[in-house]
């Protein structure tokens, strides 16, 4: 069976692309033992590591893992497709809104854009328009704010399970794009609240 699948190793989002499920599934996610194929580039000029005239590349099959998808499949779809842009190898660019560049909630509404919903392209217009939510309801898709009333960094729900959470960010010009655990001393210092997209 293929399906488009997040791999993850060691924290860091390698690619996402079809394989061949042949592993099991353990508490919501299916571990992969499988070579990855490639994803085209959206463009010519695109710089990304998973394009089709890349090399894949060697994955231990122990670290491989998918996203889970959410009740409704949504939410899943949205932080496959937030994993997806990250593992392309893009930059933070202040305003960027994608496929490749990202600032902060450029990612966030591009990735709901890729499940079909649209969201406004700021930060606390995001923070404005989502459900408050407890760390311990997040599920993938969900949104994670920081910096108080001013809401000026968000970012998205990858995997959450068993009190583990990972987050797909454009963080900033420095650490560029990436996937990571929250729940550091920063976030513990900053963060404001956690957000879910009603959608119908």
């Amino acid at each position: 069976m293929k399906r488009s699948t997040l791999l993850i190793a060691a924290g860091v989002v390698l690619a996402v692309s079809p394989v061949v499920v042949v592993g099991a599934t353990a508490m919501g996610l299916t571990v992969m033992s499988a070579a990855i194929v490639p994803a085209p580039c959206a463009t010519a000029g695109e710089r990304t590591a998973a394009c089709t005239d890349e090399a894949p590349p060697t994955l231990d099959p122990a670290w491989n893992v998918a996203v889970p998808n959410t009740a409704d499949g949504i939410g899943g779809q949205a932080a496959l497709a937030a994993a997806t842009a990250v593992g392309r190898g893009g930059r933070y660019v202040a305003e960027g809104n994608g496929p490749v560049d990202f600032d902060c909630s450029g990612l966030t509404a591009w990735a709901w854009r890729q499940a079909g919903i649209s969201l406004p392209d700021y930060s606390y217009s995001q923070w404005d328009i989502t459900a408050r939510i407890s760390r311990e309801q997040l599920q993938p898709g969900d949104l994670v704010f920081w910096f108080g009333g001013d809401v000026h960094h968000v970012a998205i729900v990858v995997t959450a399970d068993a009190g583990r959470v990972r987050i797909a960010e454009a963080a900033n010009p420095g650490a560029g794009l990436r996937v990571r655990d929250l729940g550091d001393s920063w976030d513990q210092a900053y963060l404001s609240g956690y957000g879910r997209v009603i959608h119908t």
